[in-house]
């Protein structure tokens, strides 16, 4: 024992004494560098002349010389330098590109999704947190909840789904973490292996640490965080607001800085659309992956319902614009001009904005628009006898049957699985008038 302390101790003073020696030695360089910018600077005097810059310089190459400083380099005499920090190409070339959502999120990226206040972030957020677990999409979620009161969690069941995934998901929240205490959690995440897990921040802003939403220096900050997480593996989606719109949710855009566009990967403007009870995204930047629009209804215990994106997101207007566009149709006896619907419409009292929106969703659903040669106009007729395939579901997701490589909600390692269609004479919609109302309401499309 008693050798063991004393090589102990040995090592430990021959230890520092290296560094008291590499100390010393940085000293002397630091010493010698600051006095060559010294001389640098005196060559620039205006009471010196060439004889004085003459011995200045003599002194300069001294102190260079002893410092090992060239007064150029080759890009060559870097190599071994920038090969700690050039690209990978096996890393990347290894990289496997998935979706979470097929077009929608994409894994090892970030996305954004703003929305106003009270439109359903957290609940749809929660529902896809959900399924990413019940379908091994990702293994673990890290849910940092910084807007929400324990009324709210209890009002849409988080507890219940904490209690379903116990330590798979965890939600840190106001209730058991402060916000100091969140960031704690944040930093430690930055020195982990992230891979396969999904962290979300709702919403953003609370996550600032005091900093301006409106000012790029400080959005960058945060938006760092959220890229170090990122390139530790994780996938990453921040909720955030949308400004207040001046005229109506069409116009809705995401609130403060560029930097949060600038910053993240795929970005979401997210409106609920009570009309339809709908949950409608709309893609408004995508980096990563062939992303569309997409939407949702919401089912009981955090489950979500994919619509027909048109369909979904319909308002009450356009509804009503697009039954007097029915109307009309059935009326003329010959095919009606574009021009002809427009002023119908407009004579109807809706703006042609609305009216020209409600043509173009209706086209190849209700109604057909055909290009003539002469003076290349258009006419539109309805659709007649459409038939309506009704999609359905065994409520045992083992009893599907498999029908195509890619699921029509994930990717294709979600072993296969996709929902049966059948089309049926009875299921044909023989109204020879295609009902708004009814025909793609009738499609039931399966839970997943």
């Amino acid at each position: 024992m008693g050798q063991n302390r004393l090589f102990y101790f040995s090592m430990k003073w021959h230890t520092m004494n290296n560094i008291i020696e590499i100390e010393a030695k940085v000293k002397q360089k630091e010493a010698k560098r600051a006095r060559l910018n010294q001389l640098e600077q005196l060559k620039l005097s205006d009471y010196i002349n060439d004889a004085d810059i003459v011995e200045i310089e003599k002194e300069i190459q001294i102190l260079k010389n002893q410092l090992n400083v060239k007064t150029e380099k080759k890009l060559s005499d870097l190599d071994n330098f920038l090969d700690e920090f050039d690209l990978d190409f096996n890393k990347i070339e290894n990289i496997k590109f998935e979706y979470l959502f097929d077009n929608f999120i994409v894994k090892n990226e970030i996305t954004m999704i703003a929305a106003p206040p009270a439109s359903g972030k957290t609940l749809i957020t929660a529902a896809l947190c959900n399924i990413f677990l019940d379908f091994n999409k990702i293994k673990n979620v890290i849910y940092f909840d910084g807007d929400n009161g324990s009324t709210t969690l209890k009002d849409r069941n988080i507890h219940k789904l904490k209690k379903k995934w116990g330590k798979k998901l965890r939600y840190f929240h106001e209730s058991s973490a402060s916000k100091s205490q969140m960031f704690q959690i944040i930093k430690q995440l930055k020195k982990t292996d992230l891979t396969d897990v999904f962290i979300v921040f709702d919403s953003i802003k609370n996550f600032m640490i005091g900093g301006d939403r409106d000012k790029n220096k400080d959005v960058s900050k945060v938006m760092e965080v959220l890229q170090s997480l990122r390139a530790r593996g994780a996938t990453v989606m921040f909720l955030h607001h949308t400004n207040k719109p001046q005229r109506d949710l069409e116009e809705l855009v995401y609130a403060g800085s560029s930097a949060f566009q600038e910053n993240t990967g795929n970005a979401y403007i997210l409106q609920k659309n009570e009309f339809k009870k709908s949950f409608v995204f709309k893609n408004f930047k995508a980096r990563t992956g062939q992303l569309v629009d997409i939407a949702f209804s919401y089912l009981d215990n955090h489950n979500l319902n994919k619509l027909d994106f048109l369909e979904a997101s319909e308002t009450e207007e356009i509804a009503e614009i697009t039954k007097e566009i029915v109307d009309f149709l059935e009326k003329e006896n010959k095919k009606p001009s574009y021009s002809q619907i427009m002023q119908h419409l407009q004579k109807e009292g809706y703006s042609r904005n609305k009216a020209n929106q409600a043509l173009q969703n209706g086209k190849n659903r209700y109604w057909e628009e055909e290009k003539l040669s002469q003076n290349n106009r258009s006419v539109y007729s309805l659709i007649v006898d459409v038939p309506v395939e009704i999609i359905y579901q065994d409520e045992d997701l083992s009893k599907l049957t498999s029908t195509s490589d890619t699921s029509p909600f994930y990717g294709g390692s979600i072993n296969s699985i996709s929902p049966v269609q059948v089309r049926t004479s009875e299921n044909l919609n023989t109204n020879p008038l295609p009902n708004h109302f009814n025909s793609l309401n009738n499609i039931e499309v399966p839970r997943i």
